[in-house]
């Protein structure tokens, strides 16, 4: 291990800018704004403070493949549909390592008014209604990973809710990547926008066709306006090789009501950065995830959220399922400015330890500048409930089984906080094959869960 500084611009030497639509000055200045800071910015290693429980050494000795449109050459519908929550009514967007694939996404049925595309179709239809958005959330500065994928990126969605508009349907955004024997490297970025008094379903799966290493970095912005409300639902379940880092950035007007659920089971390591401004009075933020590690996984857990404004209320709870030699990371942070009086604020993360050589790193933190406030943050890290492990042994249940049983029960609020059944009972699947492999049959796990919309 070591925290040299390794060379940036190595790293990214096989990586080119997409040249499609950068005929649009705005767009080609943007890329080359992201690779200028980019080229200023050092590797992130262990000296950096939002950076100190990760060693990226390895990964900085590597230098990506830059991944192409023949990546989807083969593909067939029978590989995507099982990946499209198949019992779920949705608008569904398809990419494949980075790249839009319109023939397995259905969006021919979308209301006249509403816009879910991908970046590279909005950016040619209106591209002064991007130009207005791009990057403006990104105020974290001397990001690393964001910078290389505003240099990089080569497709993503933008969903336009407008103004009083109910979104029935939830918009499945499909991220799949294919891989061989190189890393690969796929880069998305979306933009979310809300209108004043509308209200929507996203969720954004990210997800592996094959067992072989793609590194996936996703920028996710989103603008919620007043009165709207957004549940975004994030899984990163991609396989045990690959690496994941992502970032979601979210400003939020007055009355506004933005939930956002993070569960990550995959890749070798992964890294999730979640920041909100809460803009407006009245605004209100909900964070919650999952992260469950086995093996050698590292799963590194970034949350920021800033009160800008009085009578706005936040509620963080994030929760990590560690077993083998597995290691999670959660550091987050309430910030209060001094305006933001009346503000309330709570943050939480407990983590559940199943292995003795695995790891929890926790690190809640609250900045405060107002003195009216209700603010509260708290960390637990420890084992299975000796006495809930003995009730249930003691009514003939197997310790193995009552195992799986609280470790499912521990995630359980995380995952309801999902409204939607197919995904929810999708997600369930998932632990059920990593937990509760002693706990009876999976036609039993099934007739527990219903799949109601």
């Amino acid at each position: 291990m070591t925290d040299r500084a390794p060379d940036t611009k190595h790293f990214y030497q096989n990586l080119w800018m997409p040249t499609s639509g950068d005929q649009m000055t705005f767009l080609k200045n943007f890329r080359e704004e992201s690779l200028k800071k980019l080229e200023k910015t050092p590797f992130p290693t262990l000296k950096h403070e939002e950076w100190k429980y990760t060693d990226l050494t390895d990964l900085s000795t590597q230098a990506p493949i830059q991944s192409t449109l023949s990546d989807l050459d083969g593909l067939t519908p029978g590989a995507v549909y099982p990946y499209t929550f198949n019992q779920m009514k949705s608008h569904v967007l398809v990419f494949v390592n980075g790249y839009y694939a319109p023939r397995f996404s259905t969006t021919h049925d979308l209301p006249i008014d509403m816009c879910v595309e991908s970046f590279a179709e909005a950016t040619q239809k209106d591209p002064d209604g991007i130009k207005a958005y791009l990057g403006k959330t990104d105020k974290k500065g001397n990001d690393y990973f964001s910078y290389l994928n505003g240099a990089f990126f080569t497709d993503g969605a933008v969903i336009r809710i407008p103004e009083n508009y109910q979104c029935e349907r939830p918009i499945h955004l499909l991220y799949l990547t294919v891989g061989n024997e190189n890393l690969r490297y796929s880069a998305i970025r979306n933009i979310i926008l809300m209108g004043a008094g509308s209200s929507a379903t996203v969720v954004e799966t990210y997800d592996s066709l094959d067992r072989k290493p793609v590194l996936t970095n996703a920028v996710t912005e989103v603008f919620v306006g007043e009165n709207a409300g957004l549940r975004h639902h994030i899984l990163q379940l991609q396989n045990e090789k690959s690496l994941f880092f992502g970032s979601t950035n979210s400003t939020l007007l007055r009355d506004s009501r933005y939930l956002n659920t993070w569960v990550s089971l995959g890749s070798r390591l992964s890294r999730k950065d979640v920041d909100a401004d809460l803009t407006g009075p009245g605004s209100n933020c909900q964070l919650y995830g999952l992260y469950a590690g086995r093996d050698g996984q590292l799963m590194d857990n970034r949350t920021v959220i800033t009160h800008h404004t009085p009578h706005a209320t936040s509620n963080q709870v994030y929760k990590g399922i560690l077993d083998d030699e597995s290691r999670g990371v959660f550091n987050g942070k309430i910030l209060v400015a001094q305006d933001a009086q009346k503000t309330e604020a709570h943050q939480l993360n407990r983590n559940l330890i199943l292995s003795d050589k695995a790891h929890a790193d926790s690190k809640p933190q609250l900045k405060i500048f107002a003195d009216d406030v209700k603010c509260s943050h708290g960390a637990t890290v420890g084992q299975l409930d000796k006495t809930a492990m003995f009730y249930l042994q003691s009514r003939g249940i197997a310790k193995e089984v009552a195992r799986s049983m609280l470790t499912f029960a521990f995630a359980n609020d995380v995952v309801d906080s999902i409204i939607l059944g197919s995904v929810r009972f999708f997600l369930y699947k998932r632990l059920y094959s990593r937990f509760g492999r002693d706990w009876g049959s999976a036609e039993d796990f099934e007739s527990l869960h219903t799949m109601k919309e």
